[in-house]
């Protein structure tokens, strides 16, 4: 977990959930108003992102001037994620960045420092914000990773019955090949649009255990507007 959280905050990648509604999301409650029409979340709650060559979610929140408030569990007028919690996985606890709405770790991993480890990020959009949109530039936090190699071309999905995209390949850090999978859920509200972003990081040698993890949730999971 601590090279996961190294990786995607000094590399600067965005970031694949929860268990049993909250499991995955247990930690205290930390959030954002939106007040401009902009995005506005705070430095401890802050989607991490990865400029680069390919658009990413984060570049057309603010090319649209989107105001981005993310969530955590049990947050009034937000959607309901109830989610599986696949076998030798645990709550990160306090190792669960601030601006996640979750993250699990694998209980058995080949080195213990750098466990397998799944992350949520829970966002209200509001503004000029199309889900299509959405879902068309998630992938681009991928592929910016560097030395980034596609095992899964973006492919449309659902998760919970909502559109999603997926996407999977390596990437290096420091030194190291690592895989990551991502899946990214758009859900419609009344006055707002809910993006879900599901991100799973391993070293390469134990990309199963992520697999097996991540088709649990794809077939459990249970998503309330």
């Amino acid at each position: 977990m601590r090279k996961l959280l190294a990786g995607l905050v000094a590399v600067g990648v965005s970031v694949s959930l929860s268990g049993c509604g909250t499991d995955m999301g247990t930690e205290p409650t930390t959030s954002a108003g939106a007040t401009s029409a902009a995005t506005t979340t705070s430095a401890g709650t802050e989607r991490p992102n990865i400029s680069g060559p390919n658009k990413t979610i984060n570049d057309y929140i603010t090319e649209n001037k989107i105001a981005e408030t993310p969530f955590k569990p049990n947050e009034p007028g937000t959607p309901d994620f109830d989610f599986p919690f696949p076998p030798g996985w645990s709550s990160a606890g306090d190792k669960t960045p601030a601006w996640a709405y979750g993250a699990i770790v694998y209980d058995q991993p080949a080195d213990p420092a750098d466990p397998p480890a799944i992350i949520a990020i829970a966002s209200k959009l509001a503004g000029n914000v199309e889900a299509g949109k959405i879902l068309e530039y998630a992938p681009g936090m991928l592929k910016n990773l560097p030395d980034y190699q596609s095992v899964m071309d973006p492919e449309k999905s659902t998760l919970g019955g909502f559109d999603a995209v997926r996407s999977a390949g390596t990437y290096t850090h420091n030194g190291e090949a690592r895989v990551i999978a991502q899946k990214t859920v758009v859900i419609p509200g009344n006055d707002a649009l809910f993006v879900l972003q599901l991100n799973a990081d391993a070293p390469e040698g134990e990309k199963d255990v992520v697999v097996d993890a991540a088709a649990i949730i794809d077939e459990q999971t249970k998503i309330t507007p």
